[in-house]
């Protein structure tokens, strides 16, 4: 079945302007923030592209979050560095770890994790589950999005009672 890059394109902005306060704009630049901070990331140093880094790169409403683990200090720097020179970056939140990358059981068990968390936020009608983008590394949960506080202090009790998270860091933009 041949597709029609204009109709998937169309259908991806509707599906996405029904999920949460960010315009479609946002959104959709978000989508290739991500990809375009990844590269700067991987070209800085070659141990930031090699077997001894493992880098995840979320972007949220222009924030961009660096988790998981590279050997060295000063590579974890250059890799924030490369993050806050994309265009369209407006804070990066550098949360790599000084260490070798993690088995790939505890990405895993990481992902296992991240699925509960959602699964419960969609599930609960209290917390803006749509509007809340959750990200596990090694056991340590990342919560981003654009809420209010007290949708924050809910999606982050829910998420402390889910087996295995190890540490909760809040990343949200309030909206109050």
């Amino acid at each position: 079945m041949k597709r029609h890059p204009l109709l998937i394109a169309a259908l991806l902005m509707a599906v996405l302007a029904g999920c949460g306060s960010r315009s479609i704009g946002n959104k959709i630049d978000d989508q290739f923030l991500e990809p375009a901070v990844a590269e700067k990331v991987r070209l800085a140093h070659p141990d930031l592209n090699s077997t001894t880094s493992h880098i995840v790169v979320t972007a949220y409403n222009g924030v961009i979050l660096l988790a998981g683990q590279t050997p060295r200090e000063d590579l974890k720097e250059r890799a924030g560095k490369a993050a806050s020179s994309v265009q369209g970056v407006k804070r990066v939140h550098n949360e790599l770890q000084i260490a070798l990358p993690n088995s790939a059981l505890a990405r895993s068990n990481d992902t296992l994790m991240t699925t509960k968390i959602k699964t419960q936020m969609l599930a609960d009608t209290t917390v803006p589950g749509t509007r809340i983008k959750v990200v596990t590394e090694n056991g340590v949960v990342y919560l981003m999005g654009l809420i209010t506080r007290q949708e924050g202090i809910r999606a982050t009790n829910l998420t402390q009672g889910v087996n295995g998270v190890q540490k909760i860091v809040k990343l949200f933009q309030y909206t109050d």
